[in-house]
């Protein structure tokens, strides 16, 4: 009877998130129209946006989640207010000029629709296919100058596609347009009757002496020609949306602390902070230009643009003040609303969900300090154990707390035959601090007591102590053929008080046959058999619903992938590996999660508790899935409350960490230091690309390619920044650059190096030799390993950028766009 320590062990990962990140959009200054005094025409003034919106990337949450050995700090509460600054109150402004739609000397009329450039004369009531032209012309007909500026707005069939900014207009000055082009642009212009419509002082900023002349409407029909074909609408869309940031309220947030991202109390008083957030839930990228429109009681005040939204792709508005600037809100209640693609310039999965209103109240009171937020009590450990506990035991690489086999010293169950002899182990635990006495334990073959096992002396904390080679169970009992059930009862008499006296009990069943035992062959997949479980792929990986939870079960679709795609690379099937995969849904992996945390606490000193629960916080809230062992055996447990694909790569990560154990687990058993996590990260990560190089393939298809759109080029580039940041604190950053840095300078991987240079990225096999590379390394050489790697790493940043965006595919179809969430596997791996 040996005693032997058990390690803990526990790798998280939160595996690969798709590359879409938050990002923030600025205001295009809007264009002016030229102000020219009556009777004079002057050259017409150019409407076109004078500069391109920008995405100011915010960083979002680490693709990985960072297990590291400092708890997080406890915020310290504060009541330390903080002074709103007060507006000064805005003047009444009386009426004296007055904005008019007006017809300059030669036109047909104050609004004009051509189709020929440089006619503003008259208007065409038909237009076909090529360009409209636009021109119109206000003036200020009332008895004095106006001050200040105003928007005028153009409308299509109700709907704002253009807004052009004018002021200060002396008596019979005024402001005109012509040859204004863009309107195909801004939206996909339907056959049939539509109507224009110009807007001065659309927001109702200037006090006029006349109210009433402000609008101008005409007609035009579209008549495209008969001889264009339709374009094929794709079976696959983008879908932008309304998006509530982690932390905010609603869509939108309008408060008067800045920096705030939860609704306060507005004043007219005090500068309101609007804030709002869109996304592209769709399964591809919208590469044209999103509009977004901000109103206040269905008046426009703000209107953005977006080059374009990659799918999963998030925009949070930052704080925008301009509200009292531009029209005159007044005290009370007031509807904002924000609308996304108003002129549905993007076709979408659905239209539905492209508008959000909320109701806010304005009142003329001074703002109250904004005290500082008292924070949220975070989880309390659990109360160290003052009894010892008494349990099953379970060693790595046994077959658990009782094992039957025909052979002596194996520790593992074996087929079972009546005409052999059996010897049984039986394994205990201590799974507390405390020490236990001398106990025994009580061994039952269907019911019937047959043995006492006696474990003298003391057993200290998390130690497993075992009887080894019982052979007296056919002395106790008749064996025969069929299913018998061995049952193990930890102390029985209570001679040991212990902490917990409900988990002494373990059974498990065993089949007994007769005549000569046999192994089962190992499994083995015929291409047929993979092609059938990889049938359905393409639509799976679509699929945007859970893989498991209450509504939805999708893990049998995901453990067939899973299957398939470990035996493309390895030849060997999960079902014959010693590894225990548990999808679960999200109440089930924080259930499994605290369960295995529970044992770790209950072995573990007091003062140990604050690293273990901040580790078991970071890994309930951030890690997508994690490998350990438990029970035995490696554990692969996945939240599997998620979309599929982001489920199956999530999977094929840790399958990557699973197979390093077993190939290496010297690397599992040594010091966790940051360098060996960082390659066993690589590793992992580099697994996840070969997993899905093996199945296109197989399979002939792709599933890794990426349209060449900007949104595409400006994530590249803020993940690289971010890595290169992180790369001192968190693994899962260095491990992706270290696969980049070891292709690029590693001596011993020149052929992968000519490979990747070639053809931009390496092959299912090339990609598995650079995991298998990383995994045969000893975990003594890791650290100089990594430290060498790390040394030209500022280097390699602008090469590694470069390879990435060399992917996106310019003019990829559509259809043929890769699922966002392996667009990390796609992009940003050798």
């Amino acid at each position: 009877m040996l005693t032997v320590a058990l390690p803990v062990l526990l790798l998280a990962c939160a595996t690969t998130q798709p590359l879409a990140i938050a990002q923030s959009v600025t205001t295009t200054p809007l264009p002016t129209a030229t102000l020219m005094p009556l009777p004079t025409l002057s050259p017409t003034a150019t409407a076109t946006n004078t500069s391109t919106p920008t995405f100011t990337p915010t960083p979002s949450p680490s693709p990985t989640p960072t297990v590291t050995n400092t708890p997080a700090p406890t915020a310290t509460p504060t009541n330390t207010p903080t002074p709103i600054p007060t507006l000064p109150p805005t003047p009444t402004q009386q009426p004296s000029g007055n904005l008019t739609l007006f017809t300059p000397q030669g036109w047909e009329s104050a609004l004009v629709v051509s189709d020929k450039k440089g006619v503003c004369r008259s208007s065409v009531k038909a237009l076909s296919d090529g360009e409209i032209y636009i021109c119109w012309a206000i003036t200020n007909s009332g008895p004095s100058p106006i001050e200040g500026r105003f928007q005028v707005d153009m409308y299509l069939d109700g709907v704002v596609i253009q807004r052009w900014l004018g002021g200060d207009m002396p008596v019979r000055g005024s402001i005109f347009i012509d040859d204004w082009s863009k309107l195909l642009s801004r939206v996909r212009l339907q056959p049939g009757k539509h109507t224009l419509r110009i807007v001065a002082d659309s927001t109702n900023l200037i006090p006029e002496t006349n109210e009433s002349d402000n609008v101008l409407e005409r007609d035009f029909i579209w008549e495209p020609a008969s001889s264009s074909t339709a374009t094929p609408v794709p079976l696959r869309l983008p879908d932008l949306a309304l998006y509530t940031p982690d932390g905010w309220d609603d869509p939108i947030v309008a408060t008067p602390y800045t920096g705030d991202t939860v609704e306060g109390p507005l004043s007219l008083s005090a500068t309101t902070y609007i804030r709002y957030g869109i996304e592209n839930r769709g399964l591809i990228s919208a590469p044209s230009d999103i509009w977004v429109y901000l109103y206040l009681d269905d008046i426009l005040v703000d209107m953005k643009v977006l080059d374009g939204l990659i799918a999963d792709g998030t925009v949070t508005q930052p704080e925008w003040t301009g509200l009292f600037e531009v029209t005159n809100v007044t005290q009370g209640d007031h509807v904002l609303k924000l609308v996304i693609d108003p002129a549905n310039l993007v076709l979408e999965s659905d239209e539905t969900n492209n508008t959000f209103e909320k109701r806010f109240t304005w009142s003329s009171d001074a703002v109250p300090p904004k005290l500082s937020a008292t924070p949220t009590p975070g989880p309390t450990p659990p109360l160290p154990l003052t009894l010892p506990n008494l349990v099953p035991g379970w060693r790595f690489g046994w077959d658990g707390p009782i094992i039957v086999s025909h052979e002596e010293a194996t520790f593992l169950d074996a087929p079972l035959t009546v005409d052999r002899k059996p010897f049984i182990d039986v394994v205990v635990s201590n799974q507390s601090i405390i020490e236990a006495a001398a106990f025994t334990v009580d061994l039952y073959f269907d019911g019937e007591k047959v043995n006492t096992f006696e474990f003298p002396g003391v057993t200290e904390s998390g130690v497993v102590r075992w009887w080894e080679d019982w052979d007296g169970l056919p002395d106790s009992s008749q064996i025969t053929e069929g299913v018998h059930t061995l049952r193990m009862v930890i102390d029985p008499s209570n001679a040991v008080e212990e902490a917990n006296e409900n988990d002494n009990i373990y059974e498990k069943s065993f089949v007994w046959g007769k005549g000569q035992t046999v192994e089962p062959a190992p499994i083995a997949y015929s291409d047929e058999d993979l092609k059938l479980m990889l049938a359905d792929l393409k639509p799976l990986l679509d699929i945007q619903e859970p893989a498991l939870s209450i509504e939805f079960d999708h893990s049998n679709a995901v453990m067939d992938v899973a299957e398939a795609g470990y035996y493309l690379m390895t030849g060997k099937s999960l079902k014959d590996e010693r590894v225990d995969i548990s999808l679960l849904n999200r109440s089930g992996y924080l259930t499994w999660v605290d369960g295995d945390f529970e044992e770790t606490f209950a072995i573990s000193d007091e003062l140990e508790f604050a690293l273990l629960l901040a580790n078991r916080e970071r890994i309930r809230t951030q890690a997508l899935g994690f490998k350990t062992r438990r029970f035995g055996r490696v554990a692969v447990v996945i939240d599997a409350e998620r979309r599929v694909a982001d489920v199956i790569d999530s999977l094929a990560h840790e399958l990557g960490h699973m197979r390093q154990d077993f190939l290496n687990p010297g690397q599992t058993e040594a010091v966790q230091l940051h360098f060996l996590n960082a390659i066993q990260e690589a590793q992992a990560q580099q697994f996840q690309r070969a997993f899905w190089l093996a199945i296109e393939e197989f399979l002939g298809v792709s599933l890794l390619a990426y349209p060449d759109y900007a949104g595409f080029h400006t994530v590249i580039d803020h993940r690289l920044n971010s890595w290169l940041r992180d790369a001192q604190r968190n693994e899962h950053s260095l491990g992706y650059l270290l696969q980049w840095l070891a292709m690029l300078d590693d001596p011993n991987l020149i052929g992968l190096r000519n490979e990747l240079a070639a053809n931009g990225g390496l092959s299912a096999s090339s990609a598995l030799e650079l995991y298998d590379y990383f995994v045969s390394l000893p975990p003594e050489s890791i650290q100089a390993y990594v430290a060498e790697r790390v040394r030209t790493l500022s280097l390699r940043m602008r090469t590694i950028g470069a390879i990435s965006k060399s992917r996106l595919v310019d003019g990829l179809p559509t259809d043929d766009e890769g699922v966002s969430d392996l667009s990390f596997v796609g992009l940003l791996m050798p």
